[in-house]
């Protein structure tokens, strides 16, 4: 049902302008334009990390600013609906497809024509839903985001650290992590 509901959510998300205002004071407009930039399913999912994170009264400006932009190296990646519920099920049913459909050429991603790395490869956006932290990380670096923001950017889909004594950088990405799998 979670998943059901998420693709409804991502049909019809919005975002009204009043909450497009919040931007300007946990972004700078270089930051501002890359959420901009994003789908609005993609927005809106950012702002719902965002709001979870305020209501678990967490007030770090790098934890909030990672919220909104956590999936912007999705943008630009014809990541569409479809690609994002085959992706969902590929998952769940065979998950070795989704690293074979998504693998760079250096690790053998050449089937079916096109490197996966490739944008006009049919296998484009499979490559973009594995490897969008590290295009994420790379994009918030150039908008000037701080080393700890493009840090969890790029760990945002690892699994969780088991250490309970990690560094506070660990405690922000678990922090993260909960809100972005609830939303």
């Amino acid at each position: 049902m979670y998943r059901v509901s998420q693709f409804f959510r991502a049909l019809t998300a919005w975002v009204p302008k009043r909450e497009l205002s919040l931007l300007s004071e946990y972004l700078t407009p270089p930051q501002a334009e890359l959420f901009l930039q994003m789908p609005r399913c993609d927005q809106r999912h950012g702002l719902d990390v965002f709001h979870a994170l305020r209501r678990k009264q967490h007030h770090d400006r790098d934890l909030l600013t990672v919220a909104l932009l956590h999936d912007v190296g999705k943008s630009d990646g014809r990541l569409r609906l479809w690609h994002r519920v085959l992706i969902v099920l590929i998952e769940a049913l065979w998950p070795q497809l989704l690293g074979r459909l998504a693998s760079p050429p250096e690790l053998g991603g050449t089937e079916g024509g096109l490197a996966a790395d490739e944008p006009c490869s049919w296998r484009y956006p499979f490559f973009v839903h594995q490897h969008h932290p590290e295009r994420g990380a790379e994009l918030a670096q150039v908008a000037g985001c701080s080393p700890i923001t493009i840090e969890l950017i790029r760990r945002h889909q690892q699994p969780p650290a088991s250490n309970p004594f990690g560094t506070r950088q660990d405690e922000l990405l678990a922090a993260l992590q909960e809100a972005d799998g609830v939303n």
